[in-house]
C-alpha cells in the first residue's frame, strides 16, 4: 500500500496493531505534506481476502439438550468473543471503511482489492506442498505452497475477472466491479507519470527520483539504450 510522494525506501510491517497499513500512509502522506488538505494522488490498498463473518461476534447455537448448558454456552460465547478479537486485529476492513470515509468514496484517490470468495477459510500459516503452475513458463510441477498458491491465484483470477458489483453485510456496495477499479487505477497512473514528466524541468531531481534513477544510489542516464551490434548485414 502506497501513497503519492510517500517514500518508497520505507518498508513498514504493521503486524497485528497495523494488519492494513493504509491509513499509516496517509497519516504519513499528511504530515509530509503538512495536513490533510491535499490529498494523496492514489493511495491503493490491497488486502489478503475478506473474512467470513457470518457468526462475527455472537457463540453460535447448539442444538439439542447442549444448547441449554450454561457452561457450555458460556464458554461457547468466550470462544465466539476471541475469534471475533482476533478477526478484528488481522483483517483490514474496518481500516478501508475509514478510508472510504475519508475519501468520500472510491471513485476519487482510494481504491481497494480483496478478494471476497474462496479465501476466508485459508490459515495465516498455511502453506500446503501441491501442484502449482508456473505462469512465466507454464511449467507445472509439486513445490512447496503449491496447493495454497493454486487457490489463491483461482480465487484472485475470478475477483478480477468478476464484472457485477457486490453488496456486503452492512448494505456496502461495490463502487465498481473489480475489473472496472484496476483498469482506472492505472489510467490514473498514466496521467500522473505524464503530468509529472510535462514539469520534470521545474524540480529535476523529483523526476529522476520518480523514474528511479537514484533508486540504486548511483545516477543513470533517463534515456539508457542497450546497443545490439549488426551481424552479416542482419538487423
Amino acid at each position: 500500500m502506497t501513497a503519492a510522494n510517500v517514500s518508497l525506501n520505507t518498508v513498514k510491517d504493521g503486524g497485528i496493531r497495523e494488519n492494513n497499513p493504509s491509513f499509516a500512509a496517509y497519516s504519513e502522506h499528511g504530515s509530509m505534506q503538512g495536513g490533510d488538505d491535499r490529498p494523496p494522488a492514489l493511495l491503493m490498498s490491497v488486502g489478503t481476502g475478506r473474512p467470513n463473518t457470518d457468526n462475527d461476534g455472537f457463540a453460535a447455537a447448539w442444538p439439542g439438550p447442549l444448547g441449554k448448558s450454561r457452561l457450555l454456552q458460556k464458554w461457547s460465547e468466550k470462544i465466539a468473543v476471541f475469534k471475533n478479537v482476533l478477526i478484528k486485529f488481522t483483517e483490514g476492513e474496518e481500516r478501508h471503511k475509514t478510508l472510504r470515509t475519508l475519501a468520500k468514496g472510491e471513485h476519487r484517490w482510494y481504491k481497494r482489492l480483496n478478494v471476497d470468495k474462496g479465501l476466508h477459510n485459508l490459515a495465516l500459516d498455511n502453506w500446503e506442498k501441491g501442484m502449482w503452475s508456473n505462469p512465466a513458463t507454464g511449467e507445472k510441477k509439486i513445490v512447496n505452497g503449491g496447493k495454497t498458491l493454486s487457490k489463491m491465484e483461482a480465487a484472485t483470477k475470478l475477483y478480477l475477472e468478476r464484472d457485477t458489483v457486490v453488496e456486503f453485510p452492512g448494505g456496502f456496495v461495490e463502487y465498481q466491479p473489480p475489473k472496472i477499479q484496476l483498469q482506472q487505477v492505472a489510467e490514473r497512473l498514466v496521467r500522473h507519470r505524464r503530468l509529472r514528466e510535462a514539469t520534470k524541468a521545474d524540480n529535476p531531481r523529483r523526476w529522476e527520483t520518480h523514474m528511479g534513477q537514484w533508486l540504486t544510489g548511483e545516477f543513470r542516464p533517463e534515456d539508457a539504450k542497450v546497443v545490439i551490434p549488426e551481424s552479416n548485414g542482419l538487423h
